[in-house]
């Protein structure tokens, strides 16, 4: 797969993908267990939708978010996090210096294996790992076919969102079990049709192209909706593990 640049594009609609992604459930939370007082490090945060959980829960946040533009969101609705100028295969981290990674919707923009080596480098042993990813529950039929619009079907440099993360099981990490979380978000057409607008394989393609999209969402929501809004099925899902002690 050829990288064409994409992740670094999110930046040209920062505001729309703070305004128009989802956040992660309040059910999350219970998922990540007691964080309170903990070093946590983000690792591609975007404009913040999880930061902001971690930060509730009382984590002292420590953030790396290569895209300029996405970061400067993130500051805003969260000043006091501490910035890490750098990227997953080289974080500027002294080794042990974590008790929890989380990577929300970013570990396929990842090259691996470097990006797993340094999370593991950085967490202490016992560190726990939350890769995971928050999106529409594509087991639904109708959602799963609303999905297949936002993909260009010649688009061979598309990279899938994923469903876990999948580890060496002689590797830096230990104790790997997926999870799910499902839940229900409510939001008006015109959201939806605009959250379509913030995908990558949307950002890359023509005003034309965009608009074409647009209006096919439209449509398949308008089959859906009750009084203007849809009730959108939604899964948190994805891998946690723990550092193996060194």
């Amino acid at each position: 797969m050829r990288d064409d640049g994409r992740g670094l594009k999110f930046g040209t609609v920062a505001e729309s993908y703070d305004r128009y992604r989802p956040g992660p459930p309040e059910e999350a939370a219970a998922l990540l267990g007691g964080v309170a007082g903990l070093e946590v490090l983000e690792v591609g945060a975007g404009t913040g939708k999880f930061t902001r959980l971690l930060i509730e829960l009382g984590a002292h946040v420590s953030i790396v978010e290569p895209d300029d533009d996405m970061r400067r969101v993130l500051l805003r609705r969260s000043p006091d996090v501490s910035v890490l100028h750098g990227r997953a295969e080289e974080l500027p981290a002294a080794e042990s210096s974590f008790d929890v990674v989380v990577s929300s919707s970013a570990w396929h923009w990842f090259i691996q294996p470097d990006a797993t080596n340094e999370m593991a480098r950085v967490l202490g042993d016992d560190g726990a790992l939350f890769v995971l990813w928050n999106g529409f529950s594509r087991d639904v039929p109708w959602m799963a076919e609303l999905t297949k619009l936002r993909q260009r079907p010649d688009d061979a440099n598309a990279r899938p969102r994923g469903w876990n993360a999948p580890f060496d099981p002689d590797g830096p990490f230990v104790d790997v079990r997926d999870v799910s979380l499902d839940w229900a978000w409510t939001r008006t057409i015109d959201d939806v049709v605009a959250l379509f607008g913030t995908y990558s394989s949307a950002i890359i393609q023509s005003d034309e192209n965009r608009q074409t999209m647009g209006r096919e969402v439209r449509a398949r929501l308008m089959e859906q909706a009750r009084n203007g809004a849809v009730e959108l099925p939604m899964t948190l899902r994805g891998s946690t593990a723990r550092r193996r002690p060194r």
